[in-house]
């Protein structure tokens, strides 16, 4: 009987204790990855938004100097060959606003 009571109680500690570690082990640590403030956020889209105008003027300007449709054919694809490089930006961090498993993935 008393081996009984002894091998439950190791067994329950020892439960309790992988209990403790994993639930420690599941919390992200708050120093590993610190949140960007709303400064930076607010910083990093302006940033964005300056660079997507700036394409957008310069197609813009491509447009406007296209004397046929060629002309036009080469300022879209020029264009659409500098935004390629913006959404697998978008990918690494998680989509729009690191919600990437909200949203399925949109077809091309």
């Amino acid at each position: 009987m008393k081996k009984v009571v002894i091998a439950v109680a190791a067994v329950l500690s020892l439960v309790f204790a992988v209990t403790v570690f994993a639930v420690e082990g599941d919390q992200p640590s708050k120093e590993a990855s610190p949140s960007p403030s709303f400064e930076q956020m607010k910083d990093d889209h302006l940033k964005k938004l300056d660079a997507r105008m700036t394409s957008l003027q310069q197609e813009k300007t491509c447009v406007q100097a296209a004397n046929n449709q060629d002309d036009l054919k080469t300022c879209r694809a020029k264009h659409r060959a500098e935004m390629q490089g913006q959404p697998g930006e978008m990918r690494k961090r998680g989509g729009p606003g690191g919600l990437s498993d909200q949203f399925p993935p949109q077809r091309k």
